[in-house]
């Protein structure tokens, strides 16, 4: 048996509260029984059953080959992404539908496909004790009851492909985790990074990209430790994020460098970031295994030309990191911003 739950939302009436079993009996009809409580504004109740639809051996065969293909046509991929726009697509074939989105806290995603309309149907997927996310349908009239039905066999086809995807996500995201610091990693910069040049290019948001990197890191490691080392990593790594908004993305590029990529945002809003970042760090002083410690970060600031990849926009920033080293450490260099130098020790 395949439980979820939904919330069901048709304007201008009150919400409903559904949970809906699924029974597939091999060789016979599936029976399925929706119960509806209606909370009105007198906080009177209705209760109503959902007719079972029986079938005849010809339309039970010709929806069984449906769901087949539509379950043939999700497994094609483990994209998430790529998924819920296919079961999007195939959907729309069948019944009339504006577009629909899907939010997962845990791997956190969000996606949307089509449009949202006045009228949604949504419902809070599980497979077994497993939570698979919230799904919602958008359209400009209300749905019909059949209609309801109808995406909920519909839903039963996504379920298995969804979780594969979910688990194939999350593997992604553990493999573009930094293990010490839980921000993502090398891996993940790459591959974001081209997809956000490639996404600024296409619909012209501003794009920015911070290279910061503790300063005299070894002397650090030298006096103190590679453990304490670590403890000092982690304290910037939590001193960055609390500078940065939460559509700000922070990767350790590998020992004591990191970058911090930021969508939505010119050159002197990057540089300012920037100096907020190397400011809060170094107004620290960290406690590791009774050892205080205090450092200083310098940074290299660039923003999106139109002319730039991008290897060409991180090498921009690169160079503005190295030019901040040359200048004495603990400022923030900009690349195309003036005046040039933001801040100085």
């Amino acid at each position: 048996m395949l439980l979820f739950q939904e919330k069901f939302k048709q304007f201008p009436v009150k919400w409903h509260r559904i949970r809906i079993g699924i029974h597939r009996i091999q060789d016979t009809a599936a029976h399925t029984m929706i119960t509806l409580k209606s909370e009105s504004d007198n906080k009177g109740s209705i209760t109503m059953a959902a007719p079972v639809q029986a079938f005849d051996r010809t339309e039970l065969d010709s929806i069984s080959d449906d769901h087949a293909r539509l379950t043939r046509v999700l497994q094609t991929t483990l994209s998430l992404p790529l998924l819920l726009e296919l079961f999007h697509a195939e959907l729309a074939e069948r019944l009339p539908l504006d577009g629909l989105s899907y939010t997962n806290p845990e791997p956190p995603c969000e996606y949307r496909h089509g449009r949202r309309a006045r009228h949604t149907c949504s419902y809070r997927l599980a497979l077994g004790d497993a939570a698979l996310g919230e799904l919602v349908f958008y359209r400009g009239h209300a749905f019909s009851g059949e209609e309801v039905a109808r995406l909920e066999n519909y839903l039963c086809c996504l379920l298995y492909p969804l979780r594969n995807a979910l688990l194939y996500h999350d593997a992604l995201a553990q493999a573009h985790k930094d293990p010490l610091t839980g921000i993502r990693n090398r891996a993940a910069l790459e591959e974001n990074l081209a997809s956000e040049v490639a996404l600024a290019r296409r619909h012209g948001p501003e794009l920015a990209l911070i290279v910061f990197d503790l300063d005299n890191f070894k002397q650090i490691n030298d006096t103190h430790g590679h453990q304490r080392g670590d403890c000092a990593i982690k304290a910037a790594v939590e001193a960055a994020l609390g500078c940065a908004r939460d559509s700000d993305n922070l990767y350790r590029y590998g020992g004591e460098e990191f970058v911090m990529l930021l969508r939505n945002t010119d050159a002197r809003g990057a540089c300012m970031l920037a100096e907020r970042i190397r400011s809060s760090i170094e107004n620290l002083s960290i406690e590791c295994d009774t050892a205080r410690i205090s450092f200083t970060v310098s940074a290299g600031v660039a923003s999106l030309r139109s002319e730039d990849s991008a290897d060409s926009l991180f090498d921009r920033a690169d160079q503005a990191l190295l030019k901040a080293k040359e200048k004495g450490r603990n400022r923030v260099i900009c690349a195309n911003y003036m005046p040039e130098e933001v801040a100085q020790s």
